[in-house]
């Protein structure tokens, strides 16, 4: 991409000064917003064309390689600024994780059901988790805006679906749900919440966490 091809469609309204270029610049703008930033969004924030910005973060993934500390990575339908894998470690040991703000096993287990079965009913969630009740679970992740209600299913009663969202997505890493492990590569236990532990060690730290605290 030449400059003079992003000057020109850029040529209303600047967005960088002499010495900055496209690529600078999208690193700046997915630095500050600090959430998930769809190709609309970002030809609504620069004027550019989908094209020079998909070579814009294309030029960008490649600047930001070890020993860069970030990596832009495309995620809930579009790209996002994370931590680069290399410093994980010591980006974990750092992290404060407020008591509040955790998921309990049983929201863990929950959520992964709904996950992976979505749309779901919470009669449907308690048959599959061998319990009587599931409502405070989900209403703790209605809270955290991990899932959402989905319409009602229509049998006797009508009883409400619920289905995950953009937000659980992010939270795990996760371009859409294509990207869930497969369950058949799992055992026949807990499967949903075992699958859906592989794609966040953070959870499955404060699942260890929480298990010792209970001893």
């Amino acid at each position: 991409m030449s400059k003079k091809d992003t000057k020109k469609e850029a040529s209303i309204v600047p967005l960088w000064e002499n010495g900055g270029d496209l690529v600078g610049a999208l690193q700046a703008i997915f630095t500050v917003a600090g959430e998930v930033l769809t190709m609309k969004r970002l030809t609504e924030l620069t004027g550019f064309s989908e094209g020079i910005l998909e070579q814009g973060i294309a030029d960008l993934q490649k600047r930001l390689v070890p020993p860069s500390g970030v990596q832009l990575v495309q995620v809930g339908g579009g790209w996002r600024m994370t931590t680069a894998p290399i410093y994980r470690d010591l980006m974990a040991k750092l992290a404060t994780i407020i008591r509040s703000g955790r998921l309990t096993p049983a929201q863990i287990e929950t959520l992964a059901i709904i996950a992976y079965r979505q749309p779901i009913t919470i009669t449907e969630i308690n048959l599959i988790r061998g319990i009587t009740s599931s409502s405070t679970q989900v209403e703790k992740l209605l809270e955290r805006e991990f899932i959402e209600m989905k319409g009602r299913k229509p049998v006797v009663g009508r009883p409400m679906m619920y289905a995950t969202t953009q937000k659980f997505l992010v939270n795990f890493g996760l371009n859409s749900l294509v990207d869930l492990p497969q369950l058949s590569d799992f055992g026949e236990d807990n499967l949903e919440a075992t699958a859906l532990d592989q794609i966040e060690p953070i959870l499955q730290a404060q699942m260890t966490e929480l298990k010792e605290e209970s001893n």
